[in-house]
Protein backbone atom coordinates (compact mmCIF):
# COMPACT_ATOMS: atom_id res chain seq x y z
CA UNK A 1 0.00 0.00 0.00
CA UNK A 2 1.26 3.49 -0.83
CA UNK A 3 2.51 5.31 2.24
CA UNK A 4 0.05 8.13 3.00
CA UNK A 5 2.71 10.16 4.81
CA UNK A 6 5.17 10.37 1.91
CA UNK A 7 7.43 13.40 2.07
CA UNK A 8 7.27 14.86 -1.44
CA UNK A 9 9.85 17.15 -3.09
CA UNK A 10 9.05 20.83 -3.25
CA UNK A 11 6.14 20.59 -0.84
CA UNK A 12 8.32 19.08 1.91
CA UNK A 13 11.14 21.57 1.25
CA UNK A 14 8.69 24.45 1.60
CA UNK A 15 7.42 23.06 4.92
CA UNK A 16 10.98 22.70 6.26
CA UNK A 17 11.60 26.38 5.41
CA UNK A 18 8.35 27.35 7.18
CA UNK A 19 9.43 25.40 10.27
CA UNK A 20 12.88 26.95 10.36
CA UNK A 21 11.34 30.40 10.10
CA UNK A 22 8.88 29.53 12.90
CA UNK A 23 11.13 28.45 15.76
CA UNK A 24 8.56 29.71 18.22
CA UNK A 25 6.56 26.66 19.43
CA UNK A 26 3.34 28.66 19.44
CA UNK A 27 3.86 29.63 15.81
CA UNK A 28 4.58 26.04 14.84
CA UNK A 29 1.42 24.88 16.60
CA UNK A 30 -0.54 27.64 14.85
CA UNK A 31 0.86 26.50 11.50
CA UNK A 32 -0.23 22.90 12.18
CA UNK A 33 -3.70 24.01 13.25
CA UNK A 34 -3.96 26.21 10.14
CA UNK A 35 -3.28 23.23 7.89
CA UNK A 36 -5.75 21.13 9.92
CA UNK A 37 -8.44 23.78 9.73
CA UNK A 38 -8.01 24.32 6.02
CA UNK A 39 -8.05 20.54 5.42
CA UNK A 40 -11.34 20.33 7.33
CA UNK A 41 -12.88 23.03 5.12
CA UNK A 42 -11.58 21.37 1.95
CA UNK A 43 -13.04 18.06 3.08
CA UNK A 44 -16.40 19.63 3.92
CA UNK A 45 -16.77 21.20 0.46
CA UNK A 46 -15.50 18.07 -1.28
CA UNK A 47 -12.00 19.19 -2.32
CA UNK A 48 -10.51 15.96 -1.03
CA UNK A 49 -7.13 16.12 -2.79
CA UNK A 50 -6.39 19.51 -1.24
CA UNK A 51 -7.63 18.21 2.12
CA UNK A 52 -5.21 15.27 1.91
CA UNK A 53 -2.31 17.54 1.03
CA UNK A 54 -2.88 19.93 3.93
CA UNK A 55 -3.45 17.11 6.39
CA UNK A 56 -0.21 15.39 5.36
CA UNK A 57 1.64 18.69 5.80
CA UNK A 58 0.22 18.94 9.31
CA UNK A 59 1.50 15.43 10.07
CA UNK A 60 5.01 16.25 8.82
CA UNK A 61 5.25 19.38 10.95
CA UNK A 62 3.81 17.57 13.99
CA UNK A 63 6.46 14.85 13.64
CA UNK A 64 9.18 17.48 13.41
CA UNK A 65 7.85 19.36 16.44
CA UNK A 66 7.41 16.07 18.39
CA UNK A 67 3.92 17.15 19.49
CA UNK A 68 2.22 13.77 19.98
CA UNK A 69 -1.24 15.24 20.57
CA UNK A 70 -1.23 17.26 17.34
CA UNK A 71 0.30 14.34 15.46
CA UNK A 72 -2.50 12.04 16.64
CA UNK A 73 -5.09 14.69 15.73
CA UNK A 74 -3.70 15.02 12.20
CA UNK A 75 -3.51 11.25 11.67
CA UNK A 76 -7.13 10.84 12.85
CA UNK A 77 -8.20 13.64 10.51
CA UNK A 78 -6.40 11.95 7.63
CA UNK A 79 -8.23 8.73 8.52
CA UNK A 80 -11.55 10.55 8.17
CA UNK A 81 -10.61 12.06 4.81
CA UNK A 82 -9.72 8.63 3.43
CA UNK A 83 -13.11 7.45 4.66
CA UNK A 84 -14.75 10.28 2.73
CA UNK A 85 -13.17 9.01 -0.50
CA UNK A 86 -14.04 5.37 0.24
CA UNK A 87 -10.53 4.12 1.05
CA UNK A 88 -11.66 2.22 4.12
CA UNK A 89 -8.60 0.06 4.74
CA UNK A 90 -6.45 3.19 4.89
CA UNK A 91 -9.06 4.79 7.13
CA UNK A 92 -8.95 1.86 9.55
CA UNK A 93 -5.15 1.60 9.54
CA UNK A 94 -4.68 5.32 10.28
CA UNK A 95 -7.38 5.31 12.98
CA UNK A 96 -5.54 2.45 14.68
CA UNK A 97 -2.33 4.55 14.63
CA UNK A 98 -4.13 7.54 16.13
CA UNK A 99 -5.67 5.28 18.81
CA UNK A 100 -2.21 4.04 19.86
CA UNK A 101 -0.91 7.61 20.13
CA UNK A 102 -3.96 8.85 22.06
CA UNK A 103 -3.77 5.90 24.44
CA UNK A 104 -0.10 6.64 25.08
CA UNK A 105 -0.84 10.26 26.04
CA UNK A 106 -4.06 9.26 27.90
CA UNK A 107 -6.36 11.33 25.66
CA UNK A 108 -9.75 9.65 26.14
CA UNK A 109 -11.59 11.79 23.60
CA UNK A 110 -9.01 10.89 20.96
CA UNK A 111 -9.36 7.20 21.82
CA UNK A 112 -13.16 7.43 21.47
CA UNK A 113 -12.91 9.27 18.13
CA UNK A 114 -10.41 6.70 16.84
CA UNK A 115 -12.77 3.85 17.81
CA UNK A 116 -15.55 5.65 15.95
CA UNK A 117 -13.48 5.85 12.75
CA UNK A 118 -12.47 2.19 13.04
CA UNK A 119 -16.15 1.30 13.51
CA UNK A 120 -17.12 3.29 10.43
CA UNK A 121 -14.45 1.55 8.34
CA UNK A 122 -15.74 -1.89 9.41
CA UNK A 123 -19.34 -0.78 8.76
CA UNK A 124 -18.45 0.42 5.24
CA UNK A 125 -16.66 -2.87 4.55
CA UNK A 126 -19.74 -4.85 5.65
CA UNK A 127 -18.37 -6.20 8.95
CA UNK A 128 -21.31 -5.11 11.14
CA UNK A 129 -20.43 -7.02 14.31
CA UNK A 130 -16.98 -5.39 14.39
CA UNK A 131 -18.55 -2.01 13.63
CA UNK A 132 -20.90 -2.34 16.62
CA UNK A 133 -18.02 -3.45 18.83
CA UNK A 134 -15.99 -0.30 18.15
CA UNK A 135 -18.97 2.08 18.12
CA UNK A 136 -20.03 0.82 21.55
CA UNK A 137 -16.48 1.26 22.87
CA UNK A 138 -16.56 4.83 21.60
CA UNK A 139 -20.03 5.52 23.08
CA UNK A 140 -19.00 4.18 26.50
CA UNK A 141 -16.05 6.59 26.67
CA UNK A 142 -18.14 9.56 25.43
CA UNK A 143 -20.85 8.90 28.03
CA UNK A 144 -18.29 8.67 30.82
CA UNK A 145 -16.81 12.00 29.69
CA UNK A 146 -20.26 13.60 29.14
CA UNK A 147 -19.16 14.39 25.57
CA UNK A 148 -22.47 15.26 23.87
CA UNK A 149 -20.93 15.80 20.42
CA UNK A 150 -19.25 12.42 20.44
CA UNK A 151 -22.38 10.71 21.73
CA UNK A 152 -24.51 12.25 18.96
CA UNK A 153 -22.20 11.03 16.21
CA UNK A 154 -21.82 7.54 17.65
CA UNK A 155 -25.53 7.07 18.41
CA UNK A 156 -26.32 7.88 14.77
CA UNK A 157 -23.65 5.45 13.56
CA UNK A 158 -24.99 2.64 15.76
CA UNK A 159 -28.47 3.36 14.41
CA UNK A 160 -27.13 2.95 10.86
CA UNK A 161 -25.80 -0.52 11.67
CA UNK A 162 -29.12 -1.65 13.17
CA UNK A 163 -30.94 -0.16 10.19
CA UNK A 164 -28.91 -2.18 7.71
CA UNK A 165 -29.41 -5.29 9.82
CA UNK A 166 -33.18 -4.72 9.66
CA UNK A 167 -33.74 -3.86 13.32
CA UNK A 168 -35.59 -0.63 12.60
CA UNK A 169 -37.11 -0.14 16.04
CA UNK A 170 -33.61 -0.10 17.54
CA UNK A 171 -32.38 2.11 14.70
CA UNK A 172 -35.14 4.71 15.33
CA UNK A 173 -34.27 4.75 19.03
CA UNK A 174 -30.61 5.57 18.34
CA UNK A 175 -31.42 8.08 15.56
CA UNK A 176 -33.88 10.05 17.67
CA UNK A 177 -31.49 10.14 20.63
CA UNK A 178 -28.76 11.42 18.30
CA UNK A 179 -31.04 14.06 16.74
CA UNK A 180 -32.09 15.32 20.18
CA UNK A 181 -28.48 15.78 21.27
CA UNK A 182 -27.48 17.47 17.99
CA UNK A 183 -30.39 19.93 18.18
CA UNK A 184 -29.46 20.83 21.74
CA UNK A 185 -25.89 21.49 20.61
CA UNK A 186 -26.84 23.35 17.42
CA UNK A 187 -24.84 20.85 15.35
CA UNK A 188 -26.35 21.40 11.88
CA UNK A 189 -24.20 18.85 10.09
CA UNK A 190 -25.06 16.20 12.66
CA UNK A 191 -28.75 17.06 12.39
CA UNK A 192 -28.55 16.58 8.62
CA UNK A 193 -27.02 13.14 9.07
CA UNK A 194 -29.65 12.06 11.59
CA UNK A 195 -32.51 13.36 9.43
CA UNK A 196 -31.12 11.37 6.49
CA UNK A 197 -30.85 8.25 8.64
CA UNK A 198 -34.43 8.56 9.90
CA UNK A 199 -35.56 9.01 6.30
CA UNK A 200 -33.74 5.83 5.30
CA UNK A 201 -35.43 3.86 8.07
CA UNK A 202 -38.85 5.02 6.83
CA UNK A 203 -37.73 4.15 3.30
CA UNK A 204 -36.91 0.55 4.25
CA UNK A 205 -40.25 0.30 6.03
CA UNK A 206 -41.99 1.35 2.80
CA UNK A 207 -43.22 4.79 3.94
CA UNK A 208 -41.74 6.69 0.99
CA UNK A 209 -43.67 9.94 1.52
CA UNK A 210 -42.35 10.13 5.09
CA UNK A 211 -38.87 9.28 3.84
CA UNK A 212 -39.05 12.15 1.31
CA UNK A 213 -40.05 14.53 4.11
CA UNK A 214 -36.91 13.70 6.13
CA UNK A 215 -34.60 13.59 3.09
CA UNK A 216 -35.79 17.06 2.05
CA UNK A 217 -35.25 18.46 5.57
CA UNK A 218 -31.75 17.01 5.54
CA UNK A 219 -30.96 18.47 2.09
CA UNK A 220 -32.09 21.93 3.21
CA UNK A 221 -29.80 21.77 6.26
CA UNK A 222 -26.85 20.56 4.16
CA UNK A 223 -27.31 23.30 1.57
CA UNK A 224 -27.34 25.95 4.31
CA UNK A 225 -23.94 24.84 5.65
CA UNK A 226 -22.35 23.90 2.28
CA UNK A 227 -22.03 20.19 3.05
CA UNK A 228 -21.49 18.85 -0.48
CA UNK A 229 -21.10 15.24 0.59
CA UNK A 230 -24.33 15.39 2.54
CA UNK A 231 -26.12 17.00 -0.40
CA UNK A 232 -25.00 14.15 -2.66
CA UNK A 233 -26.36 11.61 -0.17
CA UNK A 234 -29.71 13.38 0.22
CA UNK A 235 -30.23 13.85 -3.53
CA UNK A 236 -29.53 10.16 -4.06
CA UNK A 237 -32.04 9.23 -1.36
CA UNK A 238 -34.68 11.61 -2.73
CA UNK A 239 -34.22 9.98 -6.14
CA UNK A 240 -34.68 6.52 -4.61
CA UNK A 241 -37.94 7.58 -2.93
CA UNK A 242 -39.30 9.07 -6.16
CA UNK A 243 -38.34 5.88 -7.97
CA UNK A 244 -40.38 3.81 -5.52
CA UNK A 245 -43.30 6.19 -6.05
CA UNK A 246 -43.05 5.67 -9.83
CA UNK A 247 -41.90 9.21 -10.69
CA UNK A 248 -38.89 8.18 -12.79
CA UNK A 249 -38.37 11.64 -14.25
CA UNK A 250 -37.74 13.18 -10.81
CA UNK A 251 -35.82 10.08 -9.74
CA UNK A 252 -33.43 10.30 -12.70
CA UNK A 253 -32.98 14.06 -12.18
CA UNK A 254 -31.99 13.65 -8.53
CA UNK A 255 -29.73 10.64 -9.18
CA UNK A 256 -27.81 12.58 -11.82
CA UNK A 257 -27.42 15.62 -9.55
CA UNK A 258 -26.14 13.29 -6.85
CA UNK A 259 -23.69 11.59 -9.23
CA UNK A 260 -22.35 14.97 -10.39
CA UNK A 261 -21.63 16.10 -6.81
CA UNK A 262 -20.07 12.78 -5.85
CA UNK A 263 -17.74 12.87 -8.86
CA UNK A 264 -16.82 16.44 -7.99
CA UNK A 265 -15.84 15.56 -4.39
CA UNK A 266 -14.26 12.18 -5.15
CA UNK A 267 -16.84 10.10 -3.26
CA UNK A 268 -16.41 6.79 -5.08
CA UNK A 269 -18.72 4.80 -2.82
CA UNK A 270 -21.38 7.42 -3.42
CA UNK A 271 -20.80 7.34 -7.17
CA UNK A 272 -21.44 3.60 -7.14
CA UNK A 273 -24.68 4.14 -5.22
CA UNK A 274 -25.90 6.73 -7.72
CA UNK A 275 -24.96 4.52 -10.69
CA UNK A 276 -26.78 1.60 -9.06
CA UNK A 277 -29.94 3.68 -8.72
CA UNK A 278 -29.73 5.00 -12.29
CA UNK A 279 -29.42 1.36 -13.36
CA UNK A 280 -32.55 0.50 -11.36
CA UNK A 281 -34.57 3.20 -13.17
CA UNK A 282 -33.36 1.83 -16.51
CA UNK A 283 -34.32 -1.70 -15.40
CA UNK A 284 -37.83 -0.65 -14.40
CA UNK A 285 -38.30 1.14 -17.72
CA UNK A 286 -37.14 -1.98 -19.56
CA UNK A 287 -33.86 -0.55 -20.88
CA UNK A 288 -31.82 -3.61 -19.93
CA UNK A 289 -28.61 -2.75 -21.78
CA UNK A 290 -28.48 0.68 -20.10
CA UNK A 291 -29.20 -0.95 -16.74
CA UNK A 292 -26.32 -3.42 -17.19
CA UNK A 293 -23.98 -0.60 -18.22
CA UNK A 294 -24.73 1.41 -15.05
CA UNK A 295 -24.67 -1.62 -12.74
CA UNK A 296 -21.31 -2.81 -14.09
CA UNK A 297 -19.81 0.66 -13.60
CA UNK A 298 -21.04 0.57 -10.01
CA UNK A 299 -19.74 -2.96 -9.40
CA UNK A 300 -16.30 -2.04 -10.78
CA UNK A 301 -15.99 0.86 -8.32
CA UNK A 302 -17.23 -1.26 -5.41
CA UNK A 303 -14.65 -3.96 -6.09
CA UNK A 304 -11.88 -1.35 -6.29
CA UNK A 305 -12.79 0.25 -2.94
CA UNK A 306 -13.71 -2.99 -1.14
CA UNK A 307 -17.41 -2.15 -0.66
CA UNK A 308 -18.62 -5.68 0.09
CA UNK A 309 -22.18 -4.73 0.93
CA UNK A 310 -22.54 -2.67 -2.24
CA UNK A 311 -21.24 -5.56 -4.34
CA UNK A 312 -23.97 -7.77 -2.88
CA UNK A 313 -26.78 -5.41 -3.84
CA UNK A 314 -25.46 -4.70 -7.32
CA UNK A 315 -24.75 -8.39 -8.02
CA UNK A 316 -28.37 -9.14 -7.14
CA UNK A 317 -29.51 -6.38 -9.49
CA UNK A 318 -27.32 -7.63 -12.34
CA UNK A 319 -28.68 -11.13 -11.77
CA UNK A 320 -32.20 -9.75 -12.10
CA UNK A 321 -31.33 -8.03 -15.40
CA UNK A 322 -30.01 -11.31 -16.81
CA UNK A 323 -33.21 -13.02 -15.61
CA UNK A 324 -35.18 -10.34 -17.50
CA UNK A 325 -33.05 -11.05 -20.60
CA UNK A 326 -33.71 -14.82 -20.18
CA UNK A 327 -29.98 -15.50 -19.69
CA UNK A 328 -30.63 -17.78 -16.73
CA UNK A 329 -27.09 -19.14 -16.42
CA UNK A 330 -25.62 -15.68 -15.86
CA UNK A 331 -28.53 -14.79 -13.60
CA UNK A 332 -27.68 -17.75 -11.36
CA UNK A 333 -24.00 -16.77 -11.25
CA UNK A 334 -24.67 -13.24 -10.04
CA UNK A 335 -27.42 -14.22 -7.61
CA UNK A 336 -25.22 -16.91 -6.04
CA UNK A 337 -22.42 -14.36 -5.67
CA UNK A 338 -24.84 -11.91 -4.01
CA UNK A 339 -26.19 -14.63 -1.72
CA UNK A 340 -22.69 -15.54 -0.56
CA UNK A 341 -21.95 -11.92 0.35
CA UNK A 342 -25.33 -11.42 2.07
CA UNK A 343 -24.83 -14.56 4.17
CA UNK A 344 -21.30 -13.53 5.19
CA UNK A 345 -22.32 -10.03 6.32
CA UNK A 346 -25.70 -11.11 7.69
CA UNK A 347 -27.76 -8.43 5.98
CA UNK A 348 -31.43 -9.42 6.07
CA UNK A 349 -32.70 -6.89 3.51
CA UNK A 350 -30.22 -8.12 0.92
CA UNK A 351 -31.09 -11.74 1.69
CA UNK A 352 -34.78 -10.88 1.23
CA UNK A 353 -34.18 -9.32 -2.17
CA UNK A 354 -32.09 -12.29 -3.27
CA UNK A 355 -34.84 -14.72 -2.19
CA UNK A 356 -37.31 -12.77 -4.36
CA UNK A 357 -34.89 -12.84 -7.31
CA UNK A 358 -34.29 -16.59 -7.01
CA UNK A 359 -38.03 -17.29 -6.79
CA UNK A 360 -38.63 -15.21 -9.93
CA UNK A 361 -35.79 -16.97 -11.74
CA UNK A 362 -36.98 -20.48 -10.86
CA UNK A 363 -40.53 -19.70 -11.95
CA UNK A 364 -39.23 -18.38 -15.27
CA UNK A 365 -36.91 -21.33 -15.90
CA UNK A 366 -39.51 -24.04 -15.44
CA UNK A 367 -42.80 -23.31 -13.70
CA UNK A 368 -43.89 -26.95 -13.37
CA UNK A 369 -40.64 -28.42 -12.02
CA UNK A 370 -39.57 -25.28 -10.24
CA UNK A 371 -42.66 -24.65 -8.17
CA UNK A 372 -41.38 -26.34 -4.99
CA UNK A 373 -38.05 -24.53 -4.98
CA UNK A 374 -39.75 -21.26 -5.87
CA UNK A 375 -42.13 -21.83 -2.97
CA UNK A 376 -39.19 -22.23 -0.57
CA UNK A 377 -37.64 -18.93 -1.70
CA UNK A 378 -41.02 -17.14 -1.57
CA UNK A 379 -41.55 -18.35 2.01
CA UNK A 380 -38.03 -17.22 2.94
CA UNK A 381 -38.74 -13.80 1.40
CA UNK A 382 -41.92 -13.55 3.49
CA UNK A 383 -40.16 -14.53 6.73
CA UNK A 384 -37.44 -11.97 6.16
CA UNK A 385 -39.96 -9.26 5.26
CA UNK A 386 -41.83 -9.94 8.50
CA UNK A 387 -38.60 -9.81 10.54
CA UNK A 388 -37.70 -6.54 8.83
CA UNK A 389 -41.26 -5.22 9.28
CA UNK A 390 -41.12 -4.38 5.55
CA UNK A 391 -44.60 -3.82 4.11
CA UNK A 392 -43.18 -3.57 0.60
CA UNK A 393 -41.23 -6.80 1.12
CA UNK A 394 -44.33 -8.56 2.39
CA UNK A 395 -46.27 -7.43 -0.69
CA UNK A 396 -43.53 -8.75 -2.98
CA UNK A 397 -43.60 -12.12 -1.21
CA UNK A 398 -47.41 -12.28 -1.40
CA UNK A 399 -47.23 -11.62 -5.14
CA UNK A 400 -44.78 -14.47 -5.59
CA UNK A 401 -46.91 -16.83 -3.50
CA UNK A 402 -50.02 -15.89 -5.50
CA UNK A 403 -48.29 -16.74 -8.79
CA UNK A 404 -47.17 -20.09 -7.37
CA UNK A 405 -50.68 -20.89 -6.10
CA UNK A 406 -52.12 -20.26 -9.58
CA UNK A 407 -49.54 -22.65 -11.04
CA UNK A 408 -50.81 -25.24 -8.54
CA UNK A 409 -54.45 -24.47 -9.52
CA UNK A 410 -55.29 -23.11 -6.05
CA UNK A 411 -57.45 -20.28 -7.37
CA UNK A 412 -59.10 -18.94 -4.23
CA UNK A 413 -55.81 -18.71 -2.31
CA UNK A 414 -54.08 -17.12 -5.29
CA UNK A 415 -56.85 -14.53 -5.72
CA UNK A 416 -56.71 -13.63 -2.03
CA UNK A 417 -52.94 -13.16 -2.08
CA UNK A 418 -53.01 -11.12 -5.28
CA UNK A 419 -55.59 -8.79 -3.71
CA UNK A 420 -53.59 -8.44 -0.50
CA UNK A 421 -50.39 -7.68 -2.42
CA UNK A 422 -52.16 -5.07 -4.56
CA UNK A 423 -53.73 -3.49 -1.47
CA UNK A 424 -50.29 -3.19 0.19
CA UNK A 425 -48.74 -1.66 -2.92
CA UNK A 426 -51.64 0.79 -3.19
CA UNK A 427 -51.19 1.86 0.44
CA UNK A 428 -47.47 2.33 -0.24
CA UNK A 429 -48.32 4.37 -3.37
CA UNK A 430 -46.08 2.26 -5.63
CA UNK A 431 -47.66 2.40 -9.11
CA UNK A 432 -44.98 0.32 -10.80
CA UNK A 433 -45.41 -2.52 -8.30
CA UNK A 434 -49.22 -2.31 -8.58
CA UNK A 435 -49.00 -2.62 -12.37
CA UNK A 436 -46.63 -5.59 -12.04
CA UNK A 437 -49.11 -7.31 -9.72
CA UNK A 438 -51.92 -6.77 -12.25
CA UNK A 439 -49.72 -8.07 -15.05
CA UNK A 440 -48.57 -11.17 -13.15
CA UNK A 441 -52.16 -12.12 -12.35
CA UNK A 442 -52.98 -12.22 -16.06
CA UNK A 443 -49.65 -13.76 -17.06
CA UNK A 444 -50.06 -16.57 -14.52
CA UNK A 445 -53.56 -17.33 -15.87
CA UNK A 446 -52.13 -17.48 -19.40
CA UNK A 447 -49.33 -19.82 -18.28
CA UNK A 448 -51.88 -22.30 -16.89
CA UNK A 449 -54.13 -22.01 -19.94
CA UNK A 450 -57.37 -20.05 -20.08
CA UNK A 451 -59.42 -23.15 -20.91
CA UNK A 452 -58.56 -24.58 -17.47
CA UNK A 453 -59.28 -21.37 -15.54
CA UNK A 454 -62.62 -20.66 -13.80
CA UNK A 455 -64.47 -17.94 -15.75
CA UNK A 456 -64.46 -15.34 -12.94
CA UNK A 457 -60.64 -15.46 -12.69
CA UNK A 458 -60.20 -15.25 -16.46
CA UNK A 459 -62.42 -12.15 -16.58
CA UNK A 460 -60.53 -10.56 -13.69
CA UNK A 461 -57.19 -11.18 -15.40
CA UNK A 462 -58.36 -9.25 -18.47
CA UNK A 463 -59.50 -6.34 -16.28
CA UNK A 464 -56.16 -6.29 -14.43
CA UNK A 465 -54.18 -6.38 -17.66
CA UNK A 466 -55.95 -3.27 -18.93
CA UNK A 467 -55.18 -1.51 -15.63
CA UNK A 468 -51.53 -2.55 -15.88
CA UNK A 469 -51.31 -1.15 -19.41
CA UNK A 470 -52.64 2.22 -18.22
CA UNK A 471 -49.98 2.50 -15.48
CA UNK A 472 -47.08 1.30 -17.65
CA UNK A 473 -48.03 3.79 -20.37
CA UNK A 474 -48.12 6.62 -17.83
CA UNK A 475 -44.65 5.90 -16.41
CA UNK A 476 -43.09 4.93 -19.77
CA UNK A 477 -42.24 1.29 -19.04
CA UNK A 478 -41.94 0.20 -22.68
CA UNK A 479 -40.63 -3.31 -22.01
CA UNK A 480 -43.59 -4.05 -19.76
CA UNK A 481 -45.97 -2.74 -22.43
CA UNK A 482 -44.32 -5.22 -24.79
CA UNK A 483 -44.99 -8.04 -22.34
CA UNK A 484 -48.65 -7.04 -22.21
CA UNK A 485 -48.73 -7.11 -25.99
CA UNK A 486 -47.40 -10.67 -25.93
CA UNK A 487 -50.34 -11.74 -23.75
CA UNK A 488 -52.66 -10.26 -26.32
CA UNK A 489 -54.18 -7.03 -25.01
CA UNK A 490 -53.98 -4.10 -27.35
CA UNK A 491 -54.31 -0.43 -26.43
CA UNK A 492 -57.73 1.11 -26.62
Amino acid sequence: MTQPLREEGKSYTKIKIEMKESKDIDKIELLIRTYKGRAEVYNLVGENENALKDCKKGILISKWSKDKKLLADCILQLSGIYGAISQYEKMRSLAKKSFLLYRKIKDKKGVADSFNNIGFAFYSLGDYSKALEFYNKSLKIDQARHDCSGQGTTLNNIGNVYGYLGNYLKAFKYYNNALKIQKEMGNCRGQGESLTSIGMAYHYLGDYSKALEYYSKSLKTQEEIGDRGGQGDSLNNIGAAYSKLGDYGKAHENFNKSLEIRKEIGDRRGQAQSLNHIGAVSLNLGNYEKALEQYNKALKIQKEIGDTRGQGYVSNNIGFVYYSLCDYKKAHEYLESAEKIATEIGEKELLRRIAVSFAELILAENAEKGTENAKIYAEEAMKLAEKLKSKSGKAEALLLQARIEITDNRWQIADSRFKEAIKNFEELKQPFEIAKAYYYYAQSIKTVGTGLVPVQFDDKSKEYLQKARGIFEKIGAKAWLGKIGEIGVSSA
